[in-house]
């Protein structure tokens, strides 16, 4: 059966570009910004987008296109090597399993968005404790009063002195927050419906196929720029914006020794564009043969940087206005992860001018951005199953419903009093270090075992150009390199979970390693089961035949696809000649 291919090649484009930027762009790009030098981190940022990134979003893009299939069939091209696909599957089933929770999260946030009072900006409900205050007391407490954004609460020469009335909304009446993974509690109904409003929608914006998902996918990446473009000009036009602006983009080139910071913005460029998560391949193998991924990695990967950095003008306007009512510096609001997104983002909407619009503007950018990143994840777990069942291709509503309900159904735990010590958990362990193993292999595979000459062969095959020199290089020796760096710093500045003032405990912890070895454990177990039942008479022939591709790859193609190879042919006989 044909491999659907996407309706205009400008719907692939903006598909990859609203799964790179995410919510990622508005809650953890602003936070290493701030943690890391501004303007400094923004060149290293825009450093390691061109020698890493670029080459490693290349690579996948060339196979996934040549392959025509999923994460797992790609693998055909080295089969020792399909656990990297199985494993990368995994990853993103439990990213999916508990992001379309955060995603149930900001939905909440956005239904309370339209009262007439915004819950957390006051301190007048019903789930308030006396220990809340609200933003105008803290307006009025700031000469003596530290504001500690990371706990999201106030001290008083270290005293704690209350809880912002966004943290209690967060915690008291979202969560309804148990005291830690001991204690789960009961689930939230109001986000199991949530919950449940989310998987239909995912199954009804996918259940029709790229062709129609391509089509909606325009709406749901546009609608972030613009109000981040209304964010940023209203930002702009309120007292302190200026302070916020420069703190954003005035390099401190101090913070250039510390290896942290080249390690972190090394790490958020890779990890931006979903490198090793199977998705860019997903998506690639929908285009026609003769597309040119070369031009293609170049205008998703500057525009993917450059929307990150356009997202960190808005954020750091607003909160140098925040910074500026509240008598503190721009760097009181370093956050990052949940408490930004549902704690300290409240907390600087309640203090703009009518703030139930802004509130609704900005929870409705998270959404947008939140589903461009859940549903082209969900479509790589179902091309992963149809790839495994190429004969029940034909029913991609089973599957896709198959996988949602699963999802669903797992996801109930972290709609628990406690799910979100769950949700910490799960998100600490399930990308490290799998991510950066599974992109070192890819390198080696692809660009040592499949080899860097039929790479070649199958451009030219594809877009009668061979690939530029540079880049061959860098996926060669470049990237497996940066990888290996990063996994290795990683590895050494490693510390155990933890969310605010909560401690996991050691069983916990040994869960967590459970969870990174369950995604792990594919490579080598479908290495040891590919190399044994590949035929040979000893155990040299039998691995060097599971590193060639097997008669599987080089695909059969369809009637209708006929004419684009044979131009293809006709092209690489030109350029040979």
């Amino acid at each position: 059966m044909a491999h659907e291919q996407w309706r205009s090649h400008l719907d692939y484009l903006i598909t990859l570009l609203g799964y790179g930027v995410g919510t990622g762009a508005f809650i953890k790009f602003p936070f290493y910004c701030m943690r890391n030098g501004g303007g400094a981190y923004l060149i290293l940022f825009m450093f390691f987008t061109i020698i890493g990134t670029i080459p490693c979003v290349f690579l996948e893009m060339t196979i996934g296109q040549f392959s025509q299939s999923g994460p797992i069939k790609v693998w055909n091209m080295c089969p020792a090597f399909k656990g990297i696909g199985v494993g990368s599957v995994i990853v993103t089933l439990l990213f999916v399993s508990y992001y379309n929770v955060i995603f149930t999260w900001y939905m909440y946030y956005f239904y309370y968005s339209f009262y007439p009072n915004l819950p957390w900006g006051h301190c007048d409900n019903s789930w308030n404790t006396q220990a809340c205050i609200y933003n105008e007391n803290v307006s009025a407490v700031t000469n003596d009063t530290t504001f500690n954004a990371t706990d999201a609460g106030y001290s008083i020469n270290g005293t704690i002195r209350g809880n912002t009335a966004a943290e209690e909304f967060w915690k008291l009446q979202m969560l309804g927050q148990s005291d830690g993974l001991d204690n789960l509690g009961g689930l939230r109904w109001h986000l199991v419906g949530c919950l449940a409003v989310t998987t239909v929608l995912i199954f009804l914006w996918i259940f029709q196929g790229i062709k129609v998902s391509g089509k909606l996918v325009y709406i749901t990446v546009a609608i972030p720029y613009i109000l981040i473009f209304i964010f940023l000009i209203r930002g702009c036009l309120l007292p302190g914006s200026a302070e916020g602006i420069y703190y954003y983009i005035y390099p401190k080139f101090d913070k250039l020794t510390d290896p942290k910071v080249w390690v972190q913005s090394c790490s958020y460029a890779l990890t931006s564009m979903g490198i090793a998560t199977g998705c860019i391949i997903t998506m690639s193998g929908h285009n026609s043969m003769n597309n040119n991924c070369f031009r293609d990695v170049i205008i998703v990967c500057l525009m993917d940087s450059l929307s990150n950095v356009f997202f960190g003008f808005a954020f750091f306007s607003i909160v140098g206005h925040a910074a500026y009512q509240r008598g503190v510096t721009v760097d009181a609001f370093e956050s990052s992860g949940f408490d930004l997104a549902f704690i300290i983002y409240p907390e600087v909407v309640s203090t703009l001018p009518l703030p139930q619009l802004w509130s609704v503007l900005t929870f409705v950018t998270l959404l947008s951005l939140a589903f461009d990143s859940v549903v082209p994840c969900v479509e790589i777990s179902v091309a992963a199953l149809e790839d495994t069942f190429p004969k029940l291709m034909k029913r991609h509503w089973f599957f896709l419903g198959a996988v949602l309900l699963s999802l669903f159904l797992f996801g109930l735990i972290y709609t628990s009093q406690g799910g979100i010590f769950v949700v910490t958990l799960v998100d600490w362990y399930t990308f490290f270090p799998s991510t950066a193993v599974f992109g070192i292999l890819e390198c080696i595979a692809v660009s040592w075992c499949y080899g860097t000459k039929r790479l070649q062969e199958d451009v030219r095959a594809m877009w009668g150009k061979a690939i530029p020199w540079v880049m061959v290089i860098s996926f060669q020796f470049l990237c497996p390199l940066i990888l290996a760096v990063i996994c290795c710093y990683s590895m050494y500045a490693y510390r155990p979970p933890k969310y605010g003032d909560y401690i996991y405990p050691t069983w916990a912890t040994a869960v967590g390693w459970l969870i990174t070895f369950l995604t792990l454990l594919p490579l080598p177990t479908v290495f040891i089961w590919t190399v044994y039942n590949t035929p040979g008479a000893t155990m040299k022939e039998k691995l060097k035949k599971s590193f060639e591709p097997n008669e599987y790859w080089r695909r059969s193609p369809p009637e209708e696809d006929v004419t684009e190879v044979l131009q293809a042919m006709v092209r690489l006989s030109e350029n040979t000649s």
